[in-house]
């Protein structure tokens, strides 16, 4: 009798973990278009956290984020960078500083995150950043995580290439002529999902964090991507892993198949003017650069 009621109490305990990463959105939120080629979408998501511990999911979605999320075709639309060349005040009673960056572009400005890591306070970007109108930085050295991955478009197709690939085509920088070639690239880390594989484990960093990403779905949108930029708590945010997961699953809404993670924590930054959505995890945290998306003239 004895050893049945171990055996009993051993399932239970087993059966409260999961095989795999749960998730569900509590509400339906469908994508809305808030400019020609441009969607977005806000929800909230429920998900199963992992627990390190045990190397095993739980079965209960007893954690939650926030989800905003902007939906890109590249051929109406363009992605640019901008970094202020002179440093900008910010008042974190009222302001963001996301949103002082836009207004110094002086550009018409569909929506942005934050993009690149960067060095603080100088806020000078880590590894490469290139658009269609400005090399923005072209070191790849300087971005020393051997995790570091650039996703890019070259000759209107889209990839996604670790540091050290890179380093030997180009060397540790890719001279202008070379990065010419380029109609978009941006470096980061650690690379979260190529080609529908996960590529993290669960030895990465175990912080939960808001967190940032840039990707590409199904039918090759780019998807920028945020989970709890408005602040920063014990109860917010996930572990890389657990974003991994998340950025994955298509029940999670917001399934991708390449996706490189971009600066997150406290730089979690997005604006959506039309939605008058205006979050930043660290309100006027000094942001190496921000990411923007603009109508394509």
């Amino acid at each position: 009798m004895k050893r049945v009621i171990w055996v009993f109490i051993f399932i239970l305990s087993f059966n409260s973990f999961g095989d795999e990463f749960e998730c569900s959105p509590k509400e339906i939120s469908p994508w809305k278009e808030i400019s020609p080629g441009v969607t977005f979408s806000k929800f909230d998501v429920a998900f199963s956290p992992y627990l390190k511990e045990k190397a095993r999911w739980s079965t209960e979605k007893n954690r939650s984020v926030t989800v905003r999320a902007l939906k890109i075709d590249l051929k109406q639309n363009k992605l640019l960078f901008h970094r202020s060349e002179v440093p900008i005040k910010c008042d974190p009673s009222s302001q963001r500083y996301i949103d002082l960056l836009m207004k110094d572009s002086n550009a018409e400005i569909i929506a942005a995150i934050n993009a690149s890591f960067f060095v603080m306070p100088s806020g000078g970007i880590q590894g490469i950043a290139i658009d269609e109108k400005k090399i923005w930085s072209n070191n790849l050295i300087n971005q020393e995580k051997i995790s570091s991955g650039i996703l890019g478009i070259k000759d209107d197709s889209f990839f996604l290439e670790t540091k050290d690939e890179f380093i030997q085509k180009y060397g540790p920088q890719i001279d202008f002529e070379e990065a010419r070639e380029y109609q978009f690239a941006i470096q980061a880390y650690p690379i979260l999902l190529k080609n529908n594989a996960i590529k993290v484990d669960d030895s990465v960093m175990n912080q939960k964090r808001s967190r940032t990403s840039i990707g590409l779905d199904e039918n090759d949108q780019v998807i920028l991507l945020t989970i709890d930029a408005r602040a920063e708590t014990a109860k917010t945010g996930m572990t890389l892993f657990e974003y991994a997961h998340f950025v994955k699953k298509p029940a999670c809404g917001v399934s991708q198949k390449l996706v490189l993670n971009l600066d997150g924590g406290g730089s979690s930054a997005i604006s959506v003017p039309s939605e008058k959505i205006l979050e930043q995890a660290d309100r006027c945290r000094n942001l190496g650069n921000i990411l923007t998306v603009q109508k394509r003239k």
